[in-house]
């Protein structure tokens, strides 16, 4: 092997460890929502979202935002579908309790609104968790939104 070569592969992995590999996140959406028969809106580079069909003919939308994250500073991708507007007759010691057992999902509370939110670094991210991440929230999101409110609202 001429040292071309070499340094051409040297330059290679410094790059790939430099600049990892990411899957194209909002292609993965897009081709989930068009399989699913739900619905894709890519803002921006940054931003999508995505409306999930469930059962009984409801739906549920989930927002798509890459971010670098304040706790690592590596890229990730946040999955995020209100729930309702937080209030004192909401459990919070109950939800913290569900937390425990979802997959991917939490709730959090943002802008007085409850939420259910997953996230995942796009670094290591597969195709499979980014369709089983927007699932999981949609169902929860929708079954507290019901439970909580009794209506179909997001």
């Amino acid at each position: 092997m001429a040292l071309a070569d070499v340094l051409i592969i040297l330059v290679f992995f410094y790059l790939t460890l430099k600049f990892p590999f990411t899957m194209d996140i909002f292609n993965t959406l897009k081709n989930y929502a068009d399989q699913t028969g739900g619905s894709f809106s890519d803002y921006d580079h940054s931003k999508a979202i995505i409306v999930v069909p469930l059962p009984n003919g409801r739906f549920q939308t989930v927002l798509a935002v890459m971010e670098k994250s304040k706790t690592s500073g590596r890229q990730r991708i946040i999955f995020t579908s209100k729930v309702t507007d937080y209030n004192t007759s909401i459990d919070a010691h109950d939800l913290l309790v569900q937390n425990g057992l979802f997959d991917y999902s939490k709730f959090i509370v943002d802008d007085n609104q409850l939420k259910v939110v997953a996230s995942g670094l796009t670094e290591s991210i597969s195709e499979d968790e980014v369709k089983f991440m927007v699932q999981e929230v949609a169902q929860l999101a929708d079954h507290y939104e019901l439970k909580l409110t009794g209506k179909d609202i997001h």
